[in-house]
């Protein structure tokens, strides 16, 4: 097998490369550009190749400045949607909070480097809970510089994700709230907004997943119970057959 990453016409030909030889080759861009695809429509960077005839091929370039990249987005235990700062970090963006701002889409979503702009902006952050947000399509933007000079400025923004409150309208999925959701140790919070319909289970679990406590409801409009004895940040799922939501608490 011959690699032809940087391998010149000529020397091609002088390599002795005879026919149903494979080769592999490599595009490899200049700083501030990236690749799109080779001349006949491949997009494998590296492609491996079999030689049965003669063929010319182009590697094809576009400015990294026009290029969206594709922010990475961890979804967590059913609650929150969470940038990968690390992924992001090892591609050289290292964004500060205020710099990270989710969107509800409106109508088509917006072209991310258009002028006209109408989805609903919904937060700063590395995460965005689900806690009382309507159902829709919700994404994550940053805008700003690289950090390395050299580089042009460019737009990251992840996929769109769905939020569904299944079952449910956006009013009656937007009622069901956890009070306080910052509390002291063991202090008393309520759930209101509980579906009256039927009965629903109600599990805490902290931010590794393990299950602490798990009961179900009488089937009235409140719940109250106590936080945990220790900080931290535990989540809380309410589950009946027309609700599936999870709340995130904190103990100071």
């Amino acid at each position: 097998m011959l690699s032809l990453s940087s391998l010149r016409a000529e020397e091609w030909l002088q390599s002795g490369l005879r026919c149903g030889q494979i080769v592999v080759l490599t595009a490899t861009p200049e700083p501030d550009y990236r690749f799109v695809s080779w001349s006949d429509g491949n997009t494998d960077n590296p492609r491996r190749v079999e030689v049965t005839q003669a063929m010319e091929l182009q590697a094809l370039f576009v400015s990294a400045c026009d290029a969206q990249y594709i922010l990475p987005v961890d979804y967590l235990f059913g609650q929150m949607y969470v940038l990968n700062r690390n992924a992001l970090k090892e591609i050289g963006y290292t964004p500060l909070p205020v710099e990270v701002r989710w969107y509800r889409v409106v109508g088509t979503i917006d072209n991310a480097t258009g002028s006209d702009a109408d989805d609903q902006f919904v937060a700063t952050g590395y995460y965005l809970s689900r806690d009382g947000l309507p159902s829709g399509e919700y994404y994550v933007q940053c805008n700003f510089p690289n950090p390395e000079s050299e580089r042009c400025d460019i737009v990251l923004r992840s996929p769109v994700y769905r939020i569904s409150l299944t079952g449910l309208t956006d009013a009656e999925g937007a009622n069901l709230r956890l009070i306080p959701n910052v509390a002291d140790k063991n202090q008393s919070l309520t759930l209101t907004g509980m579906p009256v319909t039927e009965p629903a289970t109600v599990s805490v679990f902290d931010m590794s997943g393990r299950l602490l406590c798990r009961t179900v409801s009488d089937a009235s409009d409140t719940m109250t119970f106590n936080a945990q004895s220790a900080a931290g940040c535990y989540l809380v799922h309410v589950k009946t057959s027309k609700l599936d939501q999870t709340l995130l608490y904190i103990v100071r």
